[in-house]
Order: structure tokens, then C-alpha cells, then sequence
């Protein structure tokens, strides 16, 4: 692998996390879902959520009125060979759970959480990277 194939793949890599993380964040759940492999896990809330349509459904559930941020700091990519990658982050999140959905910036609360995330991602024949496998562990929490 070339510098330029190696820093390609870890570009990759990290605009998979964030595109991740923007999906989620703008309520886009079908872009979320279409983050994973068909085979991959996200470890959420206690369950494991296998395959896009498992995804996509637990997010359905989430209150209409609840507007989050996720901010992905210390994101460090190791490239466990051309196709294959691991990732280690840390997310800073912010919760508001409104009645409804706000039309405006909702009110600044104080962080929810800070945790430590795990996860594997694949490149497609067509050069996307998706998730494999996605695990977080709570390190500051209200």
C-alpha cells in the first residue's frame, strides 16, 4: 500500500465515522442504517443491533423530540490491512428531550456523556467503508 492509498483509506475511514455520527445527529436514519454491513453490530443501550434494518428500526423508536450532538474527538484509525480497519474515539454528547421537535437551537444542557468507542469497519468493492462493529463504554456520565 502506497502513503497515498494508506491516507486515502484512513480518510475513508473517518468520513465514514463522522457521516455516521452526522446521520444520527440530523435524524437521518436511513443514512445511519446504510452505515453498516449487512453483517455488522452496533452494541447500543444493551442490545446488539445486527444489519441495517435492525438500525434502522431501534432509531425509529427514539423521541420525536429529541435533538442530540455527538463530537468525535481523539479519532485514531489503525489500518488492519487494504480492506480492513479499526477505530478508537472518544464522543462528547449532548441530550435535549423536548415534547416535540424544536424549530430552533434548543437550549445549551450540560454534557450527557463522554465515552470510549471501538469499532471495525470494512471497504466495499466500490471503495466505501462501513461498519463491521460499533462499541461504546461510558466514561463520564449524568
Amino acid at each position: 500500500m502506497t502513503d497515498l492509498e494508506h491516507w486515502a483509506a484512513v480518510t475513508g475511514c473517518q468520513q465514514a465515522i463522522h457521516g455516521f455520527y452526522l446521520a444520527l445527529d440530523g435524524g437521518d436514519f436511513d443514512a445511519v442504517a446504510a452505515c453498516m454491513s449487512a453483517h455488522g453490530v452496533w452494541h447500543r443501550q444493551g442490545r446488539a443491533l445486527q444489519g441495517p434494518a435492525e438500525v434502522r428500526a431501534a432509531l425509529a423508536d427514539r423521541p420525536a423530540g429529541r435533538t442530540t450532538a455527538h463530537l468525535v474527538q481523539n479519532l485514531v484509525i489503525d489500518l488492519d490491512g487494504p480492506d480492513r480497519a479499526t477505530a478508537r474515539y472518544m464522543t462528547l454528547v449532548y441530550r435535549v428531550d423536548a415534547a416535540a421537535p424544536q424549530a430552533g437551537p434548543v437550549p445549551m444542557p450540560p454534557p450527557l456523556s463522554i465515552s470510549l468507542h471501538h469499532e471495525r469497519l470494512s471497504r466495499t468493492p466500490d471503495g466505501r467503508w462501513l461498519v463491521d462493529e460499533k462499541q461504546g463504554q461510558r466514561r463520564f456520565g449524568n
